[in-house]
């Protein structure tokens, strides 16, 4: 045990924890982002872990006087696979209290702390951590915690000329979703392996989400609902996009594919924004079409933030190799939008 670690307690996260987590992070992030940054304020911390419908995983380092010395935390996604129900956790808001920092070099603190993490992960059978670390986490993860590189995730980027609309498809912006069966079950037998998008996640994520900072566009023909886009009209991962989060439509059908785009590109234009720009798996059918069919271009990440993707395995069920050719998911599956 390093120095930095003594009269500290390792342990998973208690209910009353909360306050000296948003401390530290406020005091972590402030210190990083600068002047622009603002404080989290606890209804987020709530909405993000205590009302995650799939629960939360957090460990924490704790000092005597209850300073957080160091979190690791994850948000869980139950993922349908040909394996069955899966949880795979997203890693968000890991972070060392400066007082404490020092461990890093050795490594120390963050590396004990994130052991404990992944050994009770390992415990209750998750199937593997994913995530985009700073170059710095990632090297020492890479070093000393098991991470590997998946690859980098770049963004499907179009300019705001107009969509021609389908005309036996209309648009309308909701307040909450109502997925029919028969759609669901429809993406379902396309996807080999993603998120259960189901109506109690999608209230959670998008709907009760603080701020009301998505909006969420139906489409329907005939009077039937055939798919849904999440759209973030103001968000800066590129200068000035409009980001669709999240989709939920069949990929042969074009028309509905090209009403939802033709919808958000409005919305963009109705916020004023430059761009508009989207996410998915390289290997999707929704990614070679939106790329191919759409007016959209592959924006490499590099040019603004890299972001690469890291896995810490649990098991032997998914390879980085399975993973390449199978799981679909959508910025909706992280905390990047």
């Amino acid at each position: 045990m390093t120095e930095t670690e003594v009269g500290l307690e390792f342990r998973p996260y208690r209910t009353g924890d909360e306050s000296g987590i948003l401390s530290t992070f406020n005091r972590v992030f402030r210190e990083v982002c600068g002047d622009g940054f603002v404080d989290r304020e606890m209804g987020f911390w709530r909405w993000s872990f205590a009302e995650c419908p799939s629960g939360q995983r957090i460990w924490l380092a704790l000092a005597d006087d209850g300073t957080v010395a160091a979190q690791y935390a994850c948000v869980p996604h139950e993922v349908d696979s040909p394996f069955g129900t899966r949880t795979f956790l997203h890693t968000v808001d890991s972070m060392v209290h400066p007082d404490f920092r020092a461990g890093l070099k050795r490594p120390g603190l963050f590396v004990r702390l994130t052991r404990e993490f992944q050994g009770a992960c390992r415990a209750r059978g998750d199937s593997l951590t994913y995530g985009y670390p700073v170059r710095s986490a990632e090297r020492i993860g890479q070093r000393y915690l098991d991470y590997e590189n998946l690859g980098v995730v770049d963004y499907l980027v179009r300019e705001l000329d107009d969509v021609a609309c389908p005309a036996n498809v209309s648009v309308e912006r909701v307040a909450r979703f109502d997925v029919p069966g028969a759609l669901r079950q429809q993406i379902a037998n396309e996807q080999t392996c993603a998120t259960r998008r189901d109506d109690t996640f999608l209230d959670w994520r998008y709907v009760r989400a603080p701020g009301a900072p998505y909006v969420i566009l139906e489409a329907r023909r005939a009077g039937d609902v055939t798919g849904y886009a999440v759209v973030r009209p103001r968000h800066e991962l590129i200068p000035g996009a409009c980001t669709i989060a999240d989709w939920i439509v069949p990929s042969a059908d074009h028309a509905t594919r090209d009403a939802l785009i033709a919808a958000a590109v409005d919305l963009a234009k109705e916020h004023e924004r430059r761009v508009l720009m989207t996410v998915f798996a390289a290997v999707s059918p929704e990614f070679t079409a939106f790329r191919n069919a759409c007016g959209f271009a592959v924006e490499p990440s590099k040019n603004t933030l890299e972001r690469r993707m890291t896995i810490v395995h649990f098991g032997d069920e998914f390879t980085n190799e399975w993973l390449r050719e199978h799981w679909w998911y959508t910025l909706g599956d992280s905390d990047l939008v």
